[in-house]
């Protein structure tokens, strides 16, 4: 065993105090006081510990020498401690590691264990609704940067027996707390286990961009720019997809959940149709997915009828510039592409008070006036307008960045190739796309390969009464069927 903790409570104090640097970091307490006659030491951070802790430790110096004669720790965990979370450690790196974590530790003179108080506290934000995930109807509630009540607030949803949320601790240095989120008779464990291997195998400080890192991490860090897991601030989307056969991954410090497996219909999913009836939700679902092709393919296109009008119909010889400028029309669309992506990066640097001066600056005056001035055709603007507005359509953030990247490259490979550039372009993306796999489930399932009962699902607003009993096929889950079983129904018949 390494670093016993030893039986002098002076010795074990002035090597902890060594240890976790005491003398030279202001938050490392150590509070001295008896116990039945007995020296005791607590160590704990400052800042980390609830105000009611005092009650309890008052309570131990009241203990009298003849309560605790023989036995001492039993004693005081049975009849002194009858609330907080408590366990024992028997080495001094256990207990570093333990007030590190934040929870307190308490040693006694004579004694060769040392007792984990859990009374910590963390700092934390209200649950406010995610900027970036609102819904017009539903919880208002999301993630905060403590893991503890962001998992309490996902078991709320699912008051199941078979709920597990693991921890993994990564990083040598930060040991970060991650929480492996899933129902256990329902996920596939073989990509549970997968997912803890690669954390608890990986040798790292720590977690510098927390969920990022820990992304990273289970995806191989790959060039591939597909988003291979979903991000969400919101407990009803991952209380959702874990009842589906998801994993899903909690970082302590990050207010967003990892979400896995995650091909790009799961993307491109949104709680707002789900709030509405299943007419008006197919509607906006069918104009979203048209919304990313216009974004997507809307300015190559457009570019492409332009500057090849005499294989275009008679019907559509209105399309083209009418106003020539100064500016080659192709650098003409790379420019404003560029454009509204600096106003994108701009906007979130930007100060909320600041943001609606810089939307009339950048919107505005330099479109308006790029017009005027002649550098851009007002055509231009048009249409690379209405490829922003469909990628701001978009629910996934990271998806819709990928989008914009591939509408870059389609309209290079237009400038460049022209049609053969375009439809080179077209294939080789289509290929990237098909053959890439989100933990073992194809990206572009359940259209390649072809499931309709979970492409129904995603794209026509079904009532929950009508949805397939069975689970994807693809998450692999151990219990595919999402109806109760005979059994259960006859024992809440007996509990009746």
């Amino acid at each position: 065993m390494q670093n016993p903790i030893k039986k002098k409570l002076d010795d074990n104090i002035e090597i902890l105090k060594k240890k976790l640097g005491a003398d030279e970091s202001f938050d490392i307490l150590v509070r001295k006081f008896e116990i039945g006659g007995r020296e005791a030491g607590l160590i704990y951070i400052d800042g980390f510990i609830k105000d009611e802790l005092i009650l309890p430790i008052w309570y131990l110096m009241e203990t009298e020498r003849e309560d605790i004669s023989v036995d001492i720790i039993k004693k005081i965990l049975n009849n002194r401690l009858p609330y907080y979370e408590v366990s024992l450690v028997k080495t001094l790196d256990e207990v570093v590691q333990e007030v590190l974590a934040g929870p307190q530790v308490l040693l006694i003179d004579g004694q060769d264990e040392a007792i984990v108080i859990d009374a910590r506290t963390s700092l934390s934000r209200s649950p406010d609704e995610p900027e970036l995930e609102k819904a017009t109807r539903g919880p208002a509630d999301g993630f905060v940067e403590t893991m503890l009540f962001n998992v309490n607030a996902v078991r709320r949803r699912i008051r199941d027996a078979n709920f597990r949320a693991e921890v993994v601790q990564v990083g040598k240095r930060s040991k970060n707390d991650v929480a492996l989120v899933y129902i256990k008779d329902i996920v596939n464990l073989d990509l549970v286990k997968a997912v803890r291997e690669k954390l608890e195998g990986i040798d790292i400080d720590g977690l510098s961009l927390a969920d990022k890192s820990v992304e990273e991490i289970i995806t191989g860090g790959t060039i591939n720019p597909l988003p291979l897991v979903r991000y969400t601030e919101r407990p009803d989307i991952v209380a959702a997809h874990i009842l589906e056969g998801n994993l899903a991954i909690i970082v302590d410090n990050s207010p967003t959940a990892l979400i896995l497996p995650a091909p790009f219909f799961s993307h491109i999913q949104t709680l707002e149709d789900y709030r509405k009836s299943p007419l008006v939700g197919t509607y906006f679902s069918l104009l979203r997915i048209l919304a990313i092709f216009i974004s997507v393919l809307l300015p190559a296109i457009w570019f492409l009828m332009a500057t090849n009008k005499e294989y275009l119909p008679e019907y559509l010889q209105f399309i083209g510039v009418k106003k020539e400028s100064t500016i080659n029309l192709g650098v003409q669309f790379i420019l404003a592409s560029f454009g509204i992506d600096l106003i994108r990066i701009a906007s979130i640097q930007t100060p909320t008070t600041l943001a609606t001066s810089l939307s009339l600056i950048g919107a505005l005056l330099l479109g308006d006036f790029a017009v005027k001035v002649g550098l851009f055709s007002p055509e231009v603007i048009l249409y690379m307008a209405i490829a922003a507005i469909g990628n701001f359509s978009i629910p996934g953030y990271e998806m819709a960045l990928v989008l914009k990247f591939f509408r870059v490259l389609f309209l290079l490979a237009a400038i460049i190739g022209n049609i053969w550039g375009f439809i080179i372009m077209f294939i080789i993306i289509f290929f990237w796309v098909v053959l890439t796999k989100s933990f073992g489930v194809y990206y572009l399932w359940p259209l390649i390969p072809f499931d309709y009962h979970a492409l129904k699902s995603y794209l026509i607003r079904q009532t929950i009464l009508d949805l397939s009993h069975m689970r994807p096929a693809a998450l692999k889950s151990k219990d595919r069927d999402r109806a109760v079983k005979e059994d259960d129904k006859e024992k809440e018949k007996n509990r009746e």
